[in-house]
């Protein structure tokens, strides 16, 4: 199994490496308030979240600022179902990791630390423009919040205890908060050992611990 690299099919890629979520309507097309985030996510990933206004969208999107106003009532509420969305994926890519590893020891432990360090993970960039412009007003990360109190509860349920995994995935994050930060290169064959070490650790640990 690649480990960093098997939830592929539960998301779509684009050229700029801002994964997309297609949800289509009932005519198998994309609905426009996805259409509008995929452009949302293209365009801070490009320029930054200092350009994400609705007149940048309007002219990315061809949507009328009505049309947008009408899906995202302000610039927070389209920042914050951004950040829905990144949860939701990594959600999904979570799930995908956990069906190839099942029967596997600690399991439910290593699927949340590939879901975290995965290739599928969104532009590096597109984490850091988002984070920023929700740096203004904390409200906006109350996804996220919700997502690490849920992650949280689960790992103290981990074979390790919950100080041992919740290590093991402050050091995922700190290895992605690096590469967001541009201090290190960090790529996907980079996460494949990275991936490897860590799961062995679990393994190492898991027997070791009472």
């Amino acid at each position: 199994m690649s480990m960093v690299s098997s939830a592929k099919s539960a998301s779509a890629t684009t050229d700029n490496n801002v994964v997309t979520s297609k949800q289509p309507d009932k005519c198998g097309r994309p609905s426009l308030r996805e259409h509008v985030l995929d452009a949302a996510e293209a365009l801070v990933a490009e320029q930054g979240a200092a350009r994400l206004t609705f007149d940048a969208l309007v002219q990315q999107t061809g949507v009328s600022k009505g049309g947008l106003l009408y899906h995202f009532a302000n610039k927070d509420a389209l920042v914050q179902a951004m950040l829905q969305r990144l949860v939701d994926r990594k959600e999904v890519r979570r799930t995908e990791f956990l069906k190839d590893l099942e029967g596997s020891r600690d399991a439910n432990l290593k699927s949340i630390l590939l879901a975290a360090m995965s290739c599928e993970e969104e532009a590096p960039a597109l984490h850091s423009a988002i984070l920023a412009a929700a740096a203004n007003n904390p409200e906006l990360l109350a996804p996220l919040r919700e997502q690490t109190d849920a992650l949280f509860a689960e790992l103290d349920e981990s074979e390790l205890g919950g100080e041992r995994a919740r290590l093991l995935l402050f050091a995922v994050h700190g290895a992605r908060l690096f590469e967001q930060l541009g201090l290190c290169q960090y790529g996907c064959c980079d996460r494949e050992r990275f991936a490897e070490v860590l799961l062995g650790l679990v393994d190492d640990l898991g027997q070791t611990a009472k």
